[in-house]
């Protein structure tokens, strides 16, 4: 519940053109950050988008793809902070933005290793598919569908895709981090399925909810993502 009269808040005028399609477990504060669980828990994805940013540093890739991680990991982080600091369906749907330019991503480098894709369309791709997800996502949310089905379906498209490269392709590298991706994303998802049913909940806590492990364990992910994709840099690369 909110602490004062809506009218008195910030976000309020944004409020006017909708609001999101799921209530999270943590109580909405009247405040500039108004699920600060939620919203500071995404400083876990600018941690890792740091890291990524200093390895490519180190050891700087090849592939333009495999260098934009790090803006994109930074993308999904900001664009969370912003929504769960202001609850509105404006910025509900930058946060999509943030994730469709992530999983997006991810499924234009398993389309290039596959060669369906070119090396030098690969952010291209990606920018303009996350930008049209946005907009069909925009125009549907009045319908009541539910839009979180749609990362979920880009998921499961990156891993039918990784699994097709797998089969068709001669590279061969280590699963091991595109496993440890994988369990990482499965607990973080179990982690917010428990907030959202209220199963876990308890809305008074500011400092851990399911939701907020569900960012902290899907930026362990995104790292993970990273590191598999390496492997891959020369197939990547223009």
């Amino acid at each position: 519940m909110l602490a004062a009269p809506l009218a008195e808040c910030p976000w309020q005028s944004l409020a006017e053109y909708g609001l999101p399609n799921v209530d999270w477990c943590e109580e909405r504060l009247c405040a500039l950050v108004n699920e600060p669980a939620n919203a500071w828990s995404n400083l876990a994805f600018l941690a890792v988008a740091l890291v990524v940013y200093a390895w490519n540093r180190r050891a700087p890739p090849g592939s333009p793809a495999l260098r934009a991680f790090a803006p994109a990991v930074a993308a999904v982080g900001v664009c969370s902070f912003v929504y769960h600091a202001s609850n509105v369906l404006l910025t509900q749907l930058l946060d999509f933005l943030g994730m469709y330019l992530f999983t997006v991503l991810l499924l234009a480098l398993n389309l290039t290793r596959l060669g369906w894709l070119s090396p030098r369309r690969t952010i291209a791709a990606t920018v303009l598919g996350s930008l049209a997800l946005t907009a069909f996502t925009a125009a549907i949310v009045g319908t009541g569908a539910p839009i979180q089905a749609i990362v979920g379906a880009l998921v499961v498209a990156v891993l039918a895709t990784e699994a097709l490269a797998r089969r068709r392709t001669a590279e061969r590298a280590s699963l091991t981090a595109f496993a440890a991706g994988v369990a990482l994303l499965g607990a973080a998802g179990v982690c917010s399925a428990l907030d959202v049913t209220r199963a876990w909940c308890d809305p008074t806590d500011h400092v851990l909810q399911g939701h907020a492990l569900w960012h902290v364990l899907s930026a362990g992910s995104l790292l993970a993502g990273f590191v598999h994709f390496r492997a891959f840099d020369r197939a990547l690369t223009p």
